[in-house]
């Protein structure tokens, strides 16, 4: 099971640096459209509408991030929040689903819930 974990793991940091990727190029494409309104006020709000859009989407991948390198070193958090992440995953059609049950799968098995007790247990 803990090569699942670790499998796991790097999913999420790979998801969570897909969401980051798409946030730049949201912003990025909202200001190279906003230079051909025409106007400044359109530039402006443009601009504005999208860089909002990016913050909303860099906020909603960082905490994939975080999970990701929290179930690499097997920190019991990690678990807790991870397994919170999958529920909203699995909103996320296709890509997301897939990995919000699989997470789910993982996680909440017996084994993976020993894996994380263990590492706790040593740490103290």
């Amino acid at each position: 099971m803990a090569t699942h974990v670790r499998i796991l793991g790097w999913l999420h940091l790979i998801y969570g640096l897909f969401g980051l990727l798409t946030a730049f190029a949201i912003m990025g494409g909202s200001m190279l459209g906003g230079m051909f309104t025409g106007s400044m006020t359109g530039m402006v709000g443009v601009s504005l509408v999208g860089t909002f859009a990016a913050i909303v989407v860099a906020a909603l991948s960082i905490p994939g991030l975080i999970a990701g390198y929290g179930l690499l070193r097997l920190y019991p958090w990690a678990r807790y929040l991870t397994i919170v992440l999958a529920v909203f995953e699995l909103f996320r059609f296709p890509l997301g689903t897939i990995l919000g049950a699989y997470s789910l799968w993982v996680l909440l098995s017996a084994e993976g819930s020993a894996l994380f007790q263990q590492r706790s247990a040593a740490t103290y």
